[in-house]
């Protein structure tokens, strides 16, 4: 993946990582960039922390959050 490729994928976070930087979009809106911070073994749940107040969030499959995984050179 070059340094500005990004992978769109649904919740499915079957193949993340902890610690991974995603940009997430739900709702019609973007909510940012966070790090992955935990996820179930299937992908199901994903759960993000955002920089700033907001505490993690926890992101559902049936959410249909669509994330963007950011390469490393990328972020911020």
């Amino acid at each position: 993946m070059g340094a500005n490729e990004t992978t769109e994928t649904t919740v499915d976070g079957s193949t993340w990582r902890r610690g991974q930087e995603v940009r997430v979009h739900a709702g019609g809106h973007d909510l940012g960039s966070g790090t992955v911070d935990d996820l179930t073994d299937d992908g199901s749940i994903v759960w993000v922390v955002f920089g700033g107040a907001e505490p993690r969030r926890m992101f559902l499959k049936e959410d249909a959050a669509r994330f963007t995984v950011l390469s490393p050179s990328s972020i911020r």
